[in-house]
């Protein structure tokens, strides 16, 4: 906090009255008073010595709330394990249904889920919960990118983590025996994003993505073959299942391509193991293959002509749409068709999930929280609320997770964005990351925006009654230092003690990955 527990407020260089004055000659007697008297400061100066510019504020949920204002810090002890229970409060509520927002609300973490949720008023919170004042920040799901590659990289994990990324779905490796044991072991720690993987993509031989790109896939030859190596991708641990349902046409070529009843296997036996299939489409022309099959959903907008009655076809069928309009943009042809597209399908009712084929083509691509991706949603003319959903509840769905994540809900696993601002009238307000939860441990704390304070001086304060005039004050500043000072009566130091604390820094990144704080942890020094 960067208020002062005696009670007075203030930025910069704050002073705020402690005792009496005291005389500059004083006789031993009173030397020896004014040591022991110094000595009680220091131990009250210790505290109530503000806490770092980085350090969280909270309460035991049976004390009564402080009339001071809490601030949302990161410290050590609430960088929350997966058991610990941890208490949101005073926070704007964008759940991820598509419901209004829900002002002062409340949620409530124990053991990495939600264990209740809503209006503060509602939520009982737990006696010994750790309560963190969010200031009326809008708490939110985690996100969720569900069209990325290069995935199995810590460093993209962590990157899309902090940014309020919590889970990533790899939409295609080449095949290794160690795909899935590699996604298990980043999936240990909560500082990486959660890890969706659906290994390679099941084509034929010849297929894509062998073509053009030279690609392994997972290649089938028969309906009854890829009923077999399908269970067995599914034995061997993928999250979903990836078909390549392209001709060729994109690439002004034919691509040998799964054949109906193929693809039409492929999606019962993922269906019958209670999983999903995404389908990768580029032009119009293979759409009748994804309804035929019965797929979940498309993995990239269409960047051709696409009719209304396709459409519509698609919006029965209940199929979702991962746009990755940020694909189109870096190919430099196709985009404006697709953003086109997708507002057509939007306003016909169909159903949009997030997603950017991240590292998809040799191209710069946003890592992090997928601005540009955003932006262009809107261009498409969805609202933020259908864009949250898109990142949140929809993207949940076609990873099979939906039950899980992407709304915040009572047994649900606690991931959680909070960002200072508004996303539903700023969706760039997803930017101003204040606070991430990641299967319910605290990863990220970023310090809330300064706001003006009275500022109180040593000569603004009245003058106490002696013979020297002078004062005994505490004093504090946003660097962290702090100090007792015995002034004397035209408002000069005396005599003084001053403290330096430097805090704990936890690492800290830029939206787009970039570590732009390095981690420390450095002791007080006297000076």
């Amino acid at each position: 906090m960067d208020t002062e527990c005696c009670g007075a407020n203030g930025v910069g260089s704050t002073i705020v009255l402690a005792s009496e004055l005291v005389s500059k000659q004083t006789s031993p007697k009173t030397r020896s008073w004014k040591k022991s008297l110094a000595l009680l400061l220091v131990l009250a100066l210790t505290a109530c010595a503000p806490r770092s510019s980085t350090s969280e504020a909270t309460r035991p949920a049976n004390e009564a709330p402080s009339k001071a204002t809490v601030t949302v810090r990161p410290t050590a002890a609430l960088t929350a394990q997966s058991d610990e229970t941890v208490a949101l409060v005073n926070g704007t509520l964008v759940d991820g249904t598509g419901a209004d927002p829900l002002p002062d609300a409340a949620v409530v973490i124990q053991k990495g889920r939600i264990v209740s949720v809503g209006s503060r008023d509602e939520v009982h919170v737990p006696a010994g919960a750790k309560v963190i004042d969010v200031q009326g920040a809008t708490i939110l799901p985690g996100f969720l990118n569900a069209h990325v590659h290069l995935g199995f990289d810590q460093s993209r994990l962590q990157a899309w983590a902090q940014a309020g990324v919590t889970t990533v779905r790899d939409l295609g490796v080449s095949p290794s025996p160690d795909i899935f044991l590699r996604r298990n072991s980043l999936r240990q720690d909560n500082r990486n994003a959660r890890l969706v993987a659906v290994g390679p993509l099941v084509t034929v031989p010849g297929g894509y993505p062998m073509v053009p790109w030279g690609m392994q896939g997972l290649t089938v030859t028969s309906a009854e073959d890829a009923v077999s190596k399908v269970s067995q991708l599914l034995d061997d641990g993928a999250d979903v299942v990836k078909i390549a349902l392209e001709s060729g046409s994109t690439f002004g070529r034919k691509i040998p391509v799964l054949s109906a009843a193929e693809a039409a296997a492929i999606v019962q036996v993922a269906h019958q193991r209670g999983t999903r299939v995404s389908a990768h489409v580029l032009a119009s022309q293979d759409l009748p293959r994804v309804l035929e099959a019965g797929v979940d959903d498309i993995a990239h907008m269409v960047s051709n002509s696409l009719s209304d009655d396709m459409i519509a076809r698609i919006v029965k069928a209940g199929i979702y749409w991962v746009p990755t309009i940020e694909l189109w943009k870096n190919v430099g042809s196709g985009g404006q068709q697709a953003v086109s597209n997708l507002g057509r399908f939007v306003a016909a009712g169909g159903k949009v999930a997030l997603g950017t084929d991240y590292a998809g083509y040799a191209a710069e691509f946003d890592l992090g929280m997928p601005v540009r991706e955003l932006e262009w949603m809107l261009e498409a003319g969805m609202t933020a609320q259908q864009i949250i959903l898109a990142g949140t509840q929809n993207a949940a769905y076609v990873c099979n997770l939906e039950h899980e994540l992407g709304t915040l809900e009572a047994g649900k696993i606690a991931d959680v964005l909070i960002v200072d601002g508004d996303p539903l009238q700023d969706i760039h307000a997803l930017l101003n990351v204040r606070m991430v939860i990641h299967n319910g441990e605290i990863i990220r704390v970023t310090p809330a925006p300064p706001t003006a304070r009275p500022t109180a001086t040593a000569n603004s304060l009245p003058p106490l009654s002696g013979s020297g005039g002078g004062r005994i004050a505490f004093s504090s500043n946003r660097d962290g230092n702090y100090g007792l000072h015995i002034m004397n009566s035209d408002g000069t130091d005396q005599w003084r003690l001053t403290k330096s604390l430097y805090e704990d820094r936890h690492p800290v990144w830029s939206p787009d990955g970039t570590r732009i704080a390095a981690s420390r942890n450095e002791p007080a020094t006297d000076l």
